[in-house]
């Protein structure tokens, strides 16, 4: 039981997950440790099997009969584990049993030995699918755990504490928005294909879709090797079973987790080895078959809990209209910053940011989500005020301003891009004129008064090939 106890407190719930991932790694790992520990101890604690033995037979023939298959199963640990022969059988009732050996042997039980095993190894798979999410989901420079433990910690405060949490988080997302852009820098072309979303802000929802495939590849393989295991023809047996249940077909006739069963030994008397054959009562075969039963269900209800959440994460965080129709949840911006939002939405937040912010939501609320968004829009919109990209065109590069004519001082404002928090976005036209030209007034009356030194006044260029801003100050 200590066992069994360190066990179940190694399997705690993480802070960067969802109820649905906990159906997979937390809730199923438990049941299926404790199914594990229970029919443990009915075969290696209880008594698994009674045999019905002839009377000339002594207690101590008896005793061996019953623990023939405990011998076997410690023989076969120490050869190896798939050497292991069987000789537990099922004959259905009013049936002869068989005289021919090998077909005895195509009958063979050669299951209810290991359940505890095969339930342990199927624990160890539920678990392999969050081990991977929490060894891939750091590398994108955003740790949700920790930031889901700061935002915990400010649940029911207010004021300076609660902001300076906010904008840890802020800082954090900042910081990944940035970091993606020095791995742009500093990576191949071929590399660049192969980051899956490290470099453009989707890698943390790849990682976690990912994970959620793992988990939906675990059940159908759980499916899988219980039907091998059970030596299961039909993947619906377990719907079968249900059927059988409700109208009253004994396990007798369907042969499934048969409780009574052949058993064959043999018993050296002297120099002759005589063999027995003795009807034996499978009584661990009533909990497998209930255990098995319950297990087949609720895969089903993980598989179909796990294929929804997979496609809901899917659809949130691959479409782009879905990213911008759950941020609007939180932010409404005015009518002249719709290009500056989309841009926000899409260079800024990304795939990435939509799971941070949804998982904050769900292990704190979505207060707190809300006003992480608000603290990220005003510094976006901040920093795209203080970075206009003005593109002076036809202007000369010269000291004296007072020789430029007049459409040499209309400076033309386009749609570029511009480096806002680590990020490519495009900025909007600030202005257009009777001829189609877009300019900025303000602009292009500070440049026509510049001064002949021209210390005073900024000039803006682009280069067209990279559309990189170039922002130089005159000379």
């Amino acid at each position: 039981m200590n066992f069994l106890g360190s066990a179940l407190n190694s399997i705690k719930p993480r802070d960067d997950d969802t109820i649905f991932d906990r159906v997979n790694y937390y809730y199923s790992t438990i049941i299926i440790v404790f199914a594990a520990a229970v029919l443990t101890a009915k075969q290696y604690v209880g008594q698994p099997i009674q045999c019905f033995v002839p009377a000339e037979f002594s207690r101590a023939w008896e005793q061996y009969a019953e623990d023939y298959w405990r011998v076997l199963i410690s023989l076969a640990l120490l050869i190896t584990l798939f050497s292991f022969v069987y000789n537990t059988y099922w004959v259905k009732p009013g049936e002869k049993v068989p005289d021919d050996l090998n077909e005895r042997e195509e009958r063979q039980l050669i299951y209810y030995q290991w359940v505890p095993f095969l339930l342990a190894l199927e624990a160890g798979f539920f678990y392999l699918p969050v081990i991977f999410w929490a060894q891939m989901n750091t590398k994108s420079g955003l740790n949700i755990a920790n930031m889901v433990k700061i935002v915990q910690k400010c649940d029911d405060t207010e004021g300076a504490e609660r902001n300076k949490a906010v904008e840890t988080i802020c800082r954090y997302m900042e910081d990944s928005v940035r970091l993606q852009k020095v791995r742009r820098d500093v990576s191949s072309a071929t590399e660049k294909h192969l980051t899956l979303g490290l470099l453009h802000g989707t890698y943390l929802a790849n990682m976690y879709i990912l994970t959620k495939l793992l988990y939906l590849f675990n059940v159908i393989g759980q499916f899988v090797m219980m039907n091998q295991f059970l030596g299961q023809n039909n993947s619906l047996w377990g719907i079968n079973i249900l059927n059988d249940i409700r109208t009253g077909r004994d396990w007798e006739l369907s042969g499934n987790f048969p409780r009574i069963a052949m058993c064959d030994f043999s018993v050296r008397i002297l120099a002759h080895i005589q063999r027995f054959s003795v009807q034996c009562v499978l009584v661990v075969n009533m909990f497998n078959e209930k255990v098995f039963l319950f297990l087949y269900i609720w895969f089903i209800i993980v598989f179909g809990l796990t294929f929804f959440d997979m496609w809901r994460w899917t659809y949130m965080t691959k479409i782009s209209g879905r990213r911008v129709a759950y941020i609007e949840r939180f932010l409404k911006p005015n009518s002249d910053e719709h290009l500056l939002f989309r841009e926000f939405c899409d260079k800024i937040i990304n795939a990435d940011g939509i799971i941070v912010l949804k998982m904050i939501a769900g292990h704190s609320n979505e207060l707190f989500s809300q006003q992480i968004l608000h603290t990220l829009w005003d510094k976006f919109k901040s920093s795209v005020e203080l970075n206009q990209v003005i593109i002076a065109d036809k202007v000369p590069r010269s000291e004296d301003s007072s020789s430029l004519g007049s459409t040499d001082k209309k400076l033309r404002v386009f749609e570029r891009t511009l480096s806002i928090m680590g990020a490519r976005v495009k900025l909007p036209l600030l202005k257009t004129d009777q001829n189609g030209d877009v300019f900025n007034e303000s602009i292009i009356n500070q440049v026509a008064t510049t001064n002949p030194s021209g210390h005073s006044t900024p000039m803006f260029y682009v280069d067209d090939k990279s559309e990189t801003p170039l922002i130089r100050q005159n000379s």
